[in-house]
């Protein structure tokens, strides 16, 4: 063999192997990437503020009449602290910061739940501020759970993931 011919076969082994690691550096990336995403969404979860809003949103029945949320002061800021919450998460999954069923898994309930309740009232804030980004990114996040569901949450995870660990 001659020495191009073998000094050519090693560049092309060089490139081959340089692609391939950097390939594995990329995925390496890519989960650490949604490790720290999925880590802001348990912070942002674990406050009480966001707890105690989701609480009394939840408590309200579906379709809540807006009159009922503008006339009680905790109400209001229920639905501005879960408002706040499901817009970054949902701005974060379109952006691909956060897979959205790892967020279904985490927060998917709490996210149709909270907006069966408080859509009527989103929708009317729309009107009444004549401004489409109200609520835009929640209402996103919500119709794109329902449309595609983490594979989990129609028997649960203790049934669905039994014996399983991460994916």
């Amino acid at each position: 063999m001659e020495l191009t011919t073998i000094l050519e076969l090693v560049t092309t082994v060089a490139v081959v192997v340089g692609v391939l690691f950097g390939l594995a550096e990329l995925r390496h990336a890519n989960r650490d990437r949604r490790d720290h995403a999925a880590v802001d969404i348990v912070r942002t979860v674990q406050t009480q503020e966001v707890r105690r809003a989701v609480s009394r949103i939840l408590a309200l029945p579906d379709d809540v009449d807006p009159a009922i949320v503008r006339g009680d002061p905790v109400l209001m800021e229920a639905e501005l602290a879960v408002d706040s919450a499901c817009e970054m998460w949902g701005a974060m999954v379109f952006e691909g910061v956060v897979d959205h069923h790892l967020l279904d898994r985490m927060v998917g309930g709490w996210v149709r739940g909270t907006w069966r309740r408080m859509r009527r009232f989103v929708e009317e804030e729309r009107a009444r501020t004549r401004s489409p980004n109200v609520g835009e990114w929640w209402q996103w996040l919500n119709e794109l759970l329902e449309a595609d569901p983490d594979p989990g949450k129609a028997a649960g995870a203790h049934v669905s993931y039994r014996g399983r660990t991460r994916r």
